[in-house]
């Protein structure tokens, strides 16, 4: 099951339901119809919007691509006010634990990004990241602490800190901490024709 971290500021699990519900509607589609551009079931979104379900990343995702608006018109807590739109603080990103471990994902990016998004994502020992999200574009990153295993396309990799990589988003990919001691690792998200330089 994906949880919302009880940590994110602004009670942002509360509101997850209520921003897809209104998104929705100012669009003037139904529950099935966004379920349909969102390829998820129209019990999963109705289930959103009435706080009963946990979406995980990945269905978010599909979501507000469906809405056509960025992740974070889903998630975000309020803009900070005081700075400009291309800073991030600490305090404000948002959070989302996955799983039963669970895994710990701090979205980095400033609010409103999608073609380059960066996330922290912290695996607790004996983990794995299985909720990916593959589309066009690339994936990269670096490993800060602990040691990981990376699938791509059925090729492992073992990483250790210092260690970085990049692959294209198109293939199957998964994240794996098979060590006793926490692993961090910092992923970028690069969307859109990204494949010849990044």
């Amino acid at each position: 099951m994906v949880q919302i971290a009880a940590t994110m500021p602004g009670r942002l699990a509360d509101l997850i339901g209520a921003r897809v519900r209104t998104l929705r509607n100012a669009r003037g589609m139904s529950v099935n119809a966004l379920a349909a551009a969102a390829g998820v079931s129209a019990g999963i979104v109705s289930q959103i919007e009435r706080d009963r379900a946990n979406p995980s990343l990945n269905t978010i995702e599909k979501i507000a691509i469906a809405l056509g608006v960025t992740t974070d018109a889903i998630l975000a807590s309020e803009p900070a006010t005081s700075d400009p739109p291309f800073v991030s603080r600490p305090a404000r990103r948002h959070q989302i634990s996955v799983g039963t471990a669970p895994i710990l994902k701090e979205m980095m990016s400033p609010a409103g990004q999608r073609s380059l998004r960066m996330m922290m994502i912290s695996l607790p020992p004996r983990s794995e990241n299985l909720d990916v999200v593959i589309g066009t574009g690339q994936k990269a990153g670096w490993v800060v602490e602990g040691e990981i295993r990376l699938i791509v396309d059925g090729q492992a990799a073992r990483l250790f800190p210092g260690d970085s990589f990049q692959f294209s988003s198109l293939l199957p990919h998964s994240l794996h901490n098979d060590a006793d001691i926490p692993a961090r690792v910092f992923w970028i998200i690069a969307e859109g024709a990204l494949e010849t330089a990044f």
